[in-house]
């Protein structure tokens, strides 16, 4: 009887000790890639002129971001999010950000691509949003973190 219920206490101890982190939406990672904070020369040599920015939606850590270029079918495209640690000289600082497409597909037909990037990596210390201006896109996206 001893064992018994040594085993029911042990068995008690272990359920009760586990903890479910998917019960945290914020533990759950939904974005399909990372933006990246590259050097300013890297930066500038990215060309944005092989796309149309056409839909960006901002949902909390993810930037949504679709795209129509020519190719023979988008799921070989690969595309990057880039922004650089020279911010413009206003408070609250902003960043600039870029999208790079690589699309070495010479067809003529045209496609739409979403991606949807996490943008930890464009956290400033002492800031709790900062401004994204994005090339190719008309409105500024405010990313509050």
């Amino acid at each position: 009887m001893k064992n018994v219920y040594l085993f029911t206490v042990l068995l008690g101890v272990l359920f009760f000790s586990c903890s479910n982190d998917d019960d945290n939406p914020s533990s759950i990672n939904t974005c399909e890639a990372l933006a990246e904070v590259i050097y300013e020369e890297d930066f500038n040599a990215i060309s944005t002129a092989n796309y149309e920015v056409t839909e960006i939606a901002l949902n909390d850590e993810c930037l949504e971001i679709t795209i129509r270029s020519s190719g023979c079918e988008p799921e070989s495209w690969e595309m990057n999010l880039y922004s650089v640690d020279a911010f413009y000289t206003v408070f609250p600082l902003q960043r600039v950000v870029k999208i790079e497409l690589i699309n070495e597909q010479l067809c003529q037909a045209v496609f739409q691509k979403t991606v949807s990037f996490n943008l930890t990596p464009f956290q400033v210390d002492g800031q709790n949003e900062i401004p994204l201006t994005i090339e190719g896109w008309d409105e500024q996206i405010i990313y509050a973190y």
